[in-house]
């Protein structure tokens, strides 16, 4: 007996299937519209961690200067309640003093000429060189390039002599050794923050309420020595006395013009940079 089973079983040819099914592949147009998709996608990120990066900079900034804010609490704790020397810093005493030196400034008084060397005073956002007003400069920590400025005109006069000037009619006088109990509202009298150096690459760690207009235009002074609003993207950082920091665009804390020119313009933001607070007077 024939079986029909074993005598005509199917006969399939091996690999038939594989070879007839199409390769999986990208063609150029998919591959440009993904390489697209990509470009997109990582123009719309970059700005975005960019944003990030300068707000983590800033921030690191304010820390930095409370920090500074600190010590100089400490050092006014320990030299009968009086803010330092802007340079040539010594003691009211007059101990200590010591010739013109770039190292001879308040904050080796503050923190001591070998602690200081540190990111205590070094602004994270100033990376290699930089171009600020047509000045261009490289951080390092001595008085012209530290990048940090004190309120040295009101507060920190030495080794200059008492100075006196008018500004819309108001008298502003400042003298050496200005004490701490002096200042009459410590919440808003700038004490340390973001400083360029001068048009001569000198001195940003002196902020000069008389030249302190960063306005190029309206500067006759050209000293540009109030709060740098140019690194921290149109910001500057600032501590007031009391040691809290803000972030300040250049209209909310430098005046429109120098206030040595003497007019009324002048007066503006004054009183964040006067511990007396005399135009309210």
């Amino acid at each position: 007996m024939i079986h029909t089973s074993d005598t005509f079983s199917e006969s399939r040819p091996t690999g038939t299937s594989a070879s007839l099914r199409p390769s999986a592949a990208f063609t150029l147009i998919e591959l440009l519209v993904v390489i697209a998709i990509i470009a997109i996608l990582a123009g719309m990120l970059l700005p975005a961690l960019s944003g990030a990066k300068s707000k983590g900079e800033r921030i690191a900034c304010l820390n930095n200067l409370r920090q500074v804010a600190m010590f100089m609490q400490f050092y006014t704790d320990e030299n009968v309640d009086v803010f330092p020397a802007h340079r040539n810093a010594g003691l009211p005493s007059g101990d200590s003093d010591e010739p013109p030196s770039i190292t001879n400034w308040w904050g080796t008084q503050i923190v001591g000429k070998d602690a200081g060397r540190s990111n205590l005073f070094h602004c994270p956002a100033i990376k290699g060189q930089r171009l600020d007003n047509g000045v261009k400069w490289t951080w390092n920590f001595d008085c012209h390039k530290v990048g940090y400025g004190y309120n040295s005109f009101f507060l920190g006069l030495h080794p200059y002599t008492p100075q006196s000037f008018s500004v819309g009619g108001t008298v502003f006088s400042s003298s050496p050794w200005f004490k701490r109990s002096r200042v009459v509202s410590p919440t808003q009298t700038l004490l340390v923050g973001d400083r360029m150096p001068k048009s001569d690459g000198t001195w940003s760690s002196s902020l000069w309420w008389p030249t302190s207009c960063l306005d190029e235009k309206a500067s006759n002074s050209k000293g540009f020595e109030g709060i740098d609003p140019h690194r921290h993207v149109r910001t500057g950082n600032v501590v007031f006395v009391d040691g809290h920091s803000e972030s300040r665009k250049s209209e909310t804390i430098n005046p429109p013009v120098d206030p040595a020119d003497g007019t009324a313009k002048g007066l503006v933001n004054y009183e964040f940079w006067d511990p007396l607070q005399r135009a309210k007077l």
